[in-house]
């Protein structure tokens, strides 16, 4: 029997073990955006044997060491959140901004010349232009706002005020949402139904695209917004701007 818990979060088994969420990201269960969905529930939703899965689980745990550490990325519970918050940005937000214009153009290329006869292609455009319309003002508003006042928290400073993590987090389930879509559409990024390099690129490059948002937000999510909040509980409240924030 399985020793993985079927009634854990999804979100708090791949923060345990980061290694489990290439088999989320291979059964298209949502660790990230729907973190906090029991391994139980996600598996009926998704029309998968739970059994079967805890057991896939298991045996990822419980590969050798050497095995282990190859495939295991950084366990971030482990470190500062000032850490956390410097890796989310040189290592998401940065790879965002560099990688967005690329797709971009990659999308435009395709839907020009497939558009008029591949109508799912505008459809994608829009779903990406919408992600990305999304997620630039949120990556500046955490790191004008919410990354300073979390590693103030950390060093002893005043309680974050749960409106502001709050809105963050339903930005992380509109673009969860968005991103689901646009697989959806692109056929889930399959490249061999490209009509040509361009659009194999460009499902590449989504593919890609989505992993490490899924990444992104699950490190967010389950991570740095749980041990905020908790700091948070024990923390003074202080005085609010004009802005609701502390």
């Amino acid at each position: 029997m399985s020793k993985i818990d079927p009634v854990a979060s999804l979100g708090g088994l791949v923060a345990e073990r980061p290694s489990r969420a290439a088999l989320f990201e291979r059964l298209r269960l949502d660790y990230c955006c729907d973190g906090r969905q029991t391994l139980a529930e996600a598996c009926k939703e998704r029309g998968l044997d739970s059994e079967t899965v805890r057991a896939m689980l298991q045996v990822i745990d419980e590969l050798s060491d050497d095995e282990q550490s190859e495939n295991e990325q950084s366990d971030w519970r482990e470190h500062s959140l000032r850490e956390l918050c410097r890796h989310i940005v040189e290592t998401h937000h940065e790879g965002l901004r560099r990688e967005l214009p690329h797709i971009e153009e990659l999308m435009a290329t395709v839907v020009r010349v497939h558009g008029p006869y591949h109508p799912e292609l505008g459809e994608m455009q829009s779903r990406f232009d919408a992600i990305r319309a999304q997620l630039e003002p949120h990556m500046a508003n955490e790191e004008a706002r919410l990354f300073p006042a979390i590693v103030a928290l950390e060093q002893g400073g005043k309680a974050i005020p749960a409106e502001l993590v709050d809105a963050l987090e339903d930005d992380h389930t509109r673009v969860g949402e968005d991103l689901g879509e646009l697989c959806e559409l692109s056929g889930g990024y399959n490249t061999a139904r490209a009509r040509c390099a361009t659009h194999r690129a460009l499902l590449a490059a989504l593919a890609d695209f989505e992993r490490d948002l899924h990444t992104h937000i699950h490190e967010e999510n389950n991570v740095l917004l749980v041990r905020a909040r908790e700091l948070s509980a024990h923390a003074t409240a202080g005085p609010r701007d004009a802005d609701g924030v502390q």
